[in-house]
């Protein structure tokens, strides 16, 4: 990504999380410079004490951390001066994640971008495959709660008022939701109201992530593939690099974007079009298989009720990128938010190369990947 000039009131930013989400993200944050060329962002990473951070290599600037045991006075005192923070763990924790942004209300942070970063939290049906993604819905819909901020930005699709989704159900925003707890009073001790704002951003399947773990089916050390569906059926992604992007630009862009639940996948793509581009990249031709959709669901279902929800999950979460009937990829299609952000399109051969090239060579002290 190239450096990017920004001036912007928001200037130390906390990131909670310590994985390859957190990592990237400060990655992409640490590359943006002030018109002076100066670093834009005092950084600080937060963690459980037990937990060391993953700070890129190379970086402009010391990153800052800290570590909390995660009750609402440690949080609190952790997020003291901070402009915005950015919650990578957890996603599908509801308890936890109101706990964390509760604490940012009472320690006057202005900003939050929740646990998002994967498919689309508003589709209903999605709701109903994957709870973890329900709750994350029940998280958007307690900041549109307590958000205080005003006018209703132009040029970004809203979701607010009951967005259409593919079977006219509205998965938007309702005040009288009954999952909203009563929440925080946002308020001085004189009884002026503290602005808050939030963006969400849903970047599809991280695709160069789940190609080197095989969570999608597609098998680089034995070239085979299982794929669920035609092949055929289009789905969003990104790289992980790209996560850390969005994130700078939605920065860079905040009060264009302020208050709003965003789509910005990096891109569209379809099985088939990957098992191609992995063909390309190893150089061999792959054994490839095809299954039901409904096999998948089954199977994930079937493993969550012996016991192995983790085995489960990922079946589950798969069959939602090639379920026709979800359409969990025509928000992205129709309401995304890249052109706006300033992000151009990646491209398929690049993120899945990169992913053959990781899966062979990582852990290489001679590689040179970076």
């Amino acid at each position: 990504m190239a450096d990017l000039k920004m001036e912007s009131e928001i200037k130390k930013v906390l990131v909670i999380g310590n994985e390859s989400l957190s990592s990237t993200i400060l990655k992409a944050l640490d590359s943006v410079t002030q018109a002076d060329g100066q670093p834009a962002y005092n950084l600080t990473v937060l963690t459980y004490p037990s937990q060391a951070v993953k700070a890129p290599s190379q970086s402009l600037i010391k990153i800052a951390h800290k570590t909390s045991d995660f009750t609402p006075a440690s949080l609190r005192s952790a997020f003291a001066g901070q402009d915005l923070i950015i919650i990578t763990i957890s996603g599908g924790d509801y308890s936890l994640q109101v706990r964390i942004i509760n604490a940012a209300v009472a320690a006057g942070v202005k900003r939050c971008i929740p646990h998002e970063f994967g498919p689309d939290s508003l589709n209903e049906d999605i709701q109903a495959r994957l709870p973890p993604i329900e709750e994350r819905a029940r998280i958007i819909r307690y900041l549109r709660s307590i958000q205080t901020a005003g006018s209703q930005p132009s040029g970004i699709p809203s979701v607010a008022n009951g967005y259409a989704n593919h079977a006219g159900k509205g998965c938007g925003y309702s005040s009288h939701d009954g999952d909203i707890e009563d929440g925080v009073n946002s308020q001085t001790s004189s009884g002026h109201k503290i602005p808050f704002e939030w963006v969400a951003v849903a970047v599809g399947c991280i695709l160069d992530t789940k190609l080197v773990s095989g969570d999608l089916g597609f098998d680089i050390k034995w070239q085979s593939a299982t794929i669920h569906g035609s092949g055929n059926e289009s789905f969003a992604a990104s790289s992980l690099q790209r996560v850390g992007e969005v994130i700078a630009s939605i920065i860079q862009h905040w009060d264009q974007v302020k208050n709003r639940y965003l789509y910005a996948a990096g891109l569209i793509t379809s099985a088939n079009e990957i098992v191609g581009t992995l063909q390309k990249a190893t150089g061999k031709e792959w054994t490839v298989g095809y299954a039901e959709t409904v096999e998948c669901v089954r199977e994930g279902q079937a493993r969550i009720e012996r016991g192995f929800p983790d085995a489960g999950m990922f079946l589950m979460e798969r069959s939602v990128l090639f379920d026709r009937e979800l359409k969990a990829v025509e928000a992205f299609e129709r309401n995304s938010a890249n052109k706006t952000l300033g992000l151009a399109q990646e491209s398929v051969d690049r993120v899945v190369s990169g992913a053959v090239h990781e899966f062979q060579h990582s852990g290489k002290v001679d590689c040179g990947c970076g």
